[in-house]
Order: C-alpha cells, then sequence, then structure tokens
C-alpha cells in the first residue's frame, strides 16, 4: 500500500511540471545565476522548509517575489526544482523504483513530523542515531517524538523513551520503519552473490548524489535525503573503483556533520567491502583527513565479524 501511495503521490507531482515550463499561475521566482524558475508557492513551501519560512517572515523576498540563492550551484538548483515538482531528479532510477526507495526508506510527508518538542526544540530525525559514548553526552538528544538521549527530560511524556546517552544505532520504528527482511534460504543453500541494482547515468552522478544531498540538508527538502541515499547507494555499489568514488566521498565527510550518517555510512560500508580501496593514495587521504571515516569502516569490519 505505501508503494502505491508513493506512486500516486509522485505522479500528482509530475501533473504540474507544465505549470513550471510554462510559468503559468507563477507567484514566485527562484533565481540562480542567470537561471530563474517561475514557481508555485503552493508547491515549494509545501515540500521545502527553508522556503516556507523565507516567505513567512516578510521580508525583501515576500515583497518582490523573488528569492535569489547565490551561493549554489545552478546545476544542483536546477536539480533540487526538479525534484519539487517531479519527486525525482536525473538521473532518474529505472521506472517505479523511485516510489520504492522512498517507501522503504521510510520517507515521510512534511506534515507527519512534528518539527519541535514541547520546549519548541528541534528533533533530528537522524536515523541511525549515535550518542558520544566516550564522553557520555549527545549533540542531538532530542532524536523524535519517541525519543531522548537525556536523562532527565523537564516533562513528562508517557511515549518518550530515554537512552541515558548510550544510543549506538538506534532506530525509531514509529518514525523510519525498516524494511521487511527478505527471506533467506536454509543454511545449506548457497548463497548466489546479488545482482547490482539496476542504475542509470554514469561515475558522474557520485559527486552529483553528494550535492543533492547536502542540499537537501540546506533547504530542509521533504523526502529527498532518503531518494539521494538509495541513488547514492547504488551509484557506489557501481562505480566504487573509480576516480570520481573518492571525490564523492570527500564531499560528503566535509559537508556533512559528523552525526549525519545518512551518505556517511555508505562510504564507510563501500570501502569496508573492497578493501583494495586503501591502497589508493587518495583512499588514504581520506582516511588521514577524517577520523570519521577510519571508525565508519572499523565499525562495519566489527559488525561482519561479529567481534
Amino acid at each position: 500500500m505505501a508503494g502505491v501511495a508513493q506512486k500516486q503521490v509522485l505522479a500528482s507531482l509530475k501533473g504540474h511540471v507544465h505549470f513550471l515550463k510554462s510559468g503559468a499561475y507563477s507567484d514566485l521566482t527562484i533565481a540562480c545565476g542567470s537561471d530563474t524558475y517561475k514557481v508555485h508557492k503552493v508547491i515549494i513551501c509545501g515540500r521545502a522548509d527553508f522556503f516556507a519560512r523565507t516567505l513567512s517572515f516578510g521580508g525583501k523576498e515576500s515583497e518582490s517575489g523573488i528569492v535569489d540563492l547565490p551561493e549554489d550551484e545552478p546545476t544542483i538548483v536546477k536539480l533540487l526544482i526538479q525534484y519539487l515538482y517531479e519527486g525525482e531528479y536525473d538521473p532518474l532510477l529505472p521506472d517505479g523504483e523511485a516510489s520504492r526507495a522512498l517507501s522503504s526508506t521510510g520517507a515521510r510527508t512534511q506534515t507527519s513530523r512534528p518539527k519541535h518538542d514541547l520546549d519548541g526544540l528541534p528533533y533530528s530525525y537522524d536515523f541511525p542515531h549515535k550518542c558520544d559514548e566516550f564522553n557520555g553526552d549527545c549533540d542531538h538528544p532530542r532524536v523524535c517524538p519517541h525519543h531522548t538521549c537525556k536523562v532527565n527530560i523537564g516533562y513528562t511524556q508517557p511515549k518518550l523513551r530515554s537512552c541515558g546517552y548510550r544510543c549506538k544505532s538506534f532506530n525509531c520504528e514509529e518514525c523510519n520503519p525498516s524494511p521487511p527482511l527478505p527471506l533467506t534460504p536454509p543454511p545449506s543453500t548457497p548463497l548466489p552473490s546479488p545482482p547490482l541494482p539496476s542504475l542509470n547515468g554514469n561515475a558522474d552522478q557520485l559527486l552529483l548524489h553528494a550535492k543533492m544531498y547536502e542540499i537537501a540538508d540546506k533547504y530542509d527538502v521533504v523526502g529527498l535525503k532518503q531518494l539521494v541515499i538509495e541513488k547514492f547507494r547504488r551509484a557506489c555499489q557501481h562505480f566504487w573503483n573509480t576516480d570520481k568514488f573518492s571525490v564523492a566521498a570527500h564531499h560528503v565527510f566535509s559537508t556533512t556533520p559528523d552525526h549525519d550518517k545518512g551518505l556517511r555510512d555508505i562510504v564507510s560500508a563501500t570501502i569496508s567491502a573492497h578493501m583494495g580501496l586503501i591502497k589508493k593514495l587518495e583512499v588514504k587521504a581520506l582516511l588521514t583527513e577524517f577520523n570519521g571515516l577510519a571508525l565508519g569502516i572499523l565499525e562495519e569490519k566489527i559488525t561482519e565479524h561479529g567481534w
């Protein structure tokens, strides 16, 4: 049912593309470099909270009807606009797989997730979540409405769970349901190597996905991070042995905070699965520059071997 609902959402979004192309009924302009987009507040503000906040403040953007994005790459903004109207961006996943990717990663609409707790402090919705076990602290203790890492939360919520700063890989099944486990054959049956997931495009998309993840976080875009995670995961499986991989990995680790594991874990898992990459000078440089990457690879190996 979730896949069907997601397909319906994507279909309804794609029905608005002709309004973007024609500019009909536009009530807002987004500018980036020499590019301009005649967009619609009801679509843009409903899917990217940054624009809703910007226009609600009554500043120059709401008066002029123009939002300028001078610091962003025009190519990435173009793909952002495409996603806001179509629920996808180039290179597209094979037919029908975007909806499955979003539903299997637990993507949520903006209205289904409260943004703040009763004290007005924001939830991070950072899954899987990990506390700083060495310091007994946490940079983002308010994970979701069902879990906090603080021992004393200051008020009573019957359904709120607390870990006392001991989270390692916490995932809230209510906010971010895990995909169903695949059926496994009996132990006596040899397991064949899984086929590579289908994919469109070339290795250049690795860096593109990393930049899309960055802009999804910057503009608080509903569902985009989940889609990028699936696309980046597939791209890494196809193009891990290209020079583009280390470039994208560097962008991932230099543009995301330590607690945001969405793409970081994929980079760590990719290197862990192909340890020969560590012999490459550019990957050695990554391990030297980003301590979190080396730790992530170690954690992957611990999980793999059950240490």
